[in-house]
């Protein structure tokens, strides 16, 4: 299983779509991942990723700001999203009877709100780790 992540720096702008896309299909990622794509992901073209085999399954949530994490997979993956705020993340997929654990992370400038992910983090391992998830 391939996963890509890339904090792209805005995706509105042909130039860096056109990168993306040849990353894309250069890797044949299975999971892909962006940062800081700067733009709603309603305001996107509504089939780029679709062009290219990939449905979008999750946003990170940061109220009053725009999500600044995209996940993406192959259309015929099912991701089991465990966990979703402003900082992270995390879910889990299953392929040929094993199952991964992705976080996607973005981390606060802030050392506080560094910390609350860091609770997160933590607690979504004890949960996996226990076999809760």
């Amino acid at each position: 299983m391939k996963c890509l992540f890339w904090n792209i720096r805005g995706l509105a702008n042909l130039p860096t779509r056109l990168a993306l896309k040849n990353l894309i299909l250069t890797h044949k990622p299975h999971i892909l991942l962006i940062a800081e794509p700067w733009v709603l992901f309603e305001q996107f073209p509504r089939n780029w990723f679709h062009r290219l085999n990939f449905k979008l399954f999750t946003t990170n949530t940061r109220t009053y700001l725009i999500p600044n994490l995209w996940c993406h997979c192959l259309s015929h993956l099912n991701p089991n999203i465990m966990s979703v705020d402003d900082q992270q993340m995390t879910f889990s997929l299953s392929n040929n009877s094993n199952r991964f654990y992705i976080y996607a992370i973005y981390a606060s400038t802030n050392y506080i709100h560094r910390r609350q992910l860091w609770q997160s983090l933590e607690s979504q391992q004890n949960q996996t780790y226990h076999g809760v998830q």
